[in-house]
């Protein structure tokens, strides 16, 4: 996983302004007719789902709720919750109203390019294996968005920015997270909470002869991709099976370990080049972690290029 860095505030309000008024104008709808059909299904707005409608037809109400932070997002499923289970009212009715508003005139109105562009974001955080870019069946580039928190069962989050991370294909789709319930079953982290090494690569080699560089005799045998970090995102996206895949990456390292000596380097600093530019020149990499995101296995090269001390 990588970080995703947040926002400045300027991005979180053009957001709120670009969404808030097709919310309002449904939330309003919805309170004039006191019911909302779906799939042929209609349900009625009772008293209690009302008191809420009047709580988000506000739109400072709205804008907390839309640009709550990762943590606030968890305190929100926690009172909302315990307000099911209080409540007079069918979960099946608030969330199917809730579902009105928030994905079919919130999330399925969002310019999801725009909204990219604007967190510029190259591979995908879950996994960093992948770009973000799909093609439609029109044969449009369009990205690929997860709700970090699935609609089906937190409706009520589904515009909600710091819920919407932009992921790959394979990570959002089957097989993966999917709509797993990452509040409960799947505790997974936040790719905008993560702290830099919060996941970890490194190499299990098969002997204790492994980093002798002058046998020069590497093969994908002689070592195994491992992966720390949370168990749930390591489950969820299967990455341990996936980088098992990815030993020509680490293999190409292991080579430039055992035949780049030292004075290659120092050679190339004498031309003032800076350690980031002879990093970027050797690896075809990033380094800082702020710059992660723009390729994809820039977290495993940097993590055993450092444990090779490459770099």
């Amino acid at each position: 996983m990588i970080k995703i860095p947040y926002p400045n505030q300027q991005v979180l309000d053009n957001y709120f302004d670009d969404v808030k008024d097709e919310l309002l104008e449904r939330i309003q709808k919805i309170k004039a007719g006191k019911k909302v059909t779906r799939k042929k299904k209609t349900y009625k707005v009772t008293k209690p789902i009302m008191s809420i409608l009047n709580y988000l037809d506000n739109e400072n109400n709205l804008k907390k709720m839309i640009l709550a932070k990762p943590n606030n997002l968890i305190r929100m499923i926690q009172f909302t919750e315990k307000k099911f289970k209080k409540a007079r009212y069918s979960k099946e009715a608030l969330n199917n109203i809730l579902f009105s508003i928030f994905i079919d005139y919130g999330y399925k109105k969002i310019d999801k390019l725009e909204f990219i562009d604007n967190i510029n974001l190259g591979s995908c955080p879950y996994c960093n294996r992948n770009y973000i870019f799909t093609v439609n069946k029109k044969g449009s580039v369009k990205p690929e968005i997860d709700h970090f928190y699935p609609t089906s069962k937190y409706p009520y989050l589904a515009v909600c920015f710091f819920n919407l991370i932009p992921s790959c294909p394979t990570c959002n789709g089957f097989g993966a997270k999917e709509a797993k319930d990452t509040f409960y079953a799947y505790p997974i982290t936040n790719p905008y909470e993560l702290k830099e090494d919060d996941f970890k690569f490194s190499i299990s080699p098969e002997s204790i002869e492994f980093f002798n560089v002058k046998n020069k005799k590497y093969d994908f045998g002689s070592f195994e991709i491992e992966v720390y970090g949370n168990n749930a995102n390591l489950e969820v996206f299967k990455l341990e099976e996936l980088y098992k895949q990815h030993k020509d990456i680490v293999l190409e390292l292991l080579i430039k370990k055992a035949y780049y000596p030292d004075s290659y380097v120092q050679e190339l600093k004498g031309f003032d080049f800076s350690e980031d530019e002879i990093y970027r020149y050797l690896f075809s990499n990033y380094k800082e972690e702020k710059d992660l995101h723009k390729r994809p296995l820039s977290k495993l090269i940097k993590d055993i290029s450092q444990e090779l001390e490459l770099i």
